[in-house]
This record gives structure tokens, C-alpha cells and sequence, in this order.
């Protein structure tokens, strides 16, 4: 089962699907102590009736301002469905302690769409 089905959503039958994978880069992290460079971890959301599942997290990068996750994000995308995502930047201490550091909502359609060459 793909990432919808693992997050209670289940789309109706027959719709059309694909896979798609997303890598994530940030640039500028907040370095919000300044003796320590930030260790960011992503949170990917997925909006499923009308509640927001975490779906997957990547790895912590240590002392980055401006990591390159190595983790792939794979979603189930249902072309006929609206997939709303957020995706959530952590500083992360530990593994209980975290200071949030953002946010970015969309939808799965906007970060898959072909990359346009001119």
C-alpha cells in the first residue's frame, strides 16, 4: 500500500494513479542559537479528512543552514484528488526535543509538476 492508504485515505476506485518521489532542500535555515549551527529534520503532512497525518520524516542533517535531504518522500498521486502536503522544518536537540522552525503548504500537483526547460 502506498503512502494515502497508510494515512486512512482511501481513494475511490478506479482513480488514476502514479508514484512520485520528492527530494527536499532548504535554503537559509534559521540559526536561531548562535553558538550551534541548526540540525534540521523535515515533517511531511498530508491532509486526509480534514486532519493533518504525518506521513514520513526525514533524517536529522547536523549543522546545516542549508541541507539537502537524502531521505525520498514517495506518495501515492490520484490525479482526480486534491492532495494537500505541509511540510514542517524542525531544529532538532534530541529525540524528544525540537524547536519548530516553519512551514510550507501545498499541493501534491504543484511540487510534481515536470520541471519547465527554456
Amino acid at each position: 500500500p502506498g503512502a494515502g492508504a497508510e494515512c486512512g485515505f482511501t481513494p475511490r476506485p478506479g482513480a488514476c494513479l502514479t508514484k512520485v518521489e520528492l527530494r527536499v532542500t532548504c535554503k537559509g535555515v534559521p540559526d536561531r542559537d548562535p553558538r550551534t549551527k541548526p540540525d534540521p529534520c523535515v515533517v511531511l503532512n498530508m491532509k486526509t479528512q480534514g486532519q493533518w497525518i504525518e506521513v514520513d520524516r526525514s533524517e536529522v542533517v547536523c549543522g546545516s543552514m542549508n541541507p539537502s535531504f537524502s531521505k525520498v518522500f514517495t506518495l501515492d498521486f490520484y490525479f482526480e484528488e486534491v492532495q494537500r502536503l505541509r511540510f514542517e522544518l524542525f531544529d532538532v536537540f534530541g529525540p524528544q526535543d525540537s524547536d519548530f522552525l516553519g512551514s510550507v503548504e501545498c499541493t501534491l500537483a504543484q511540487v510534481s509538476r515536470p520541471a519547465v526547460k527554456t
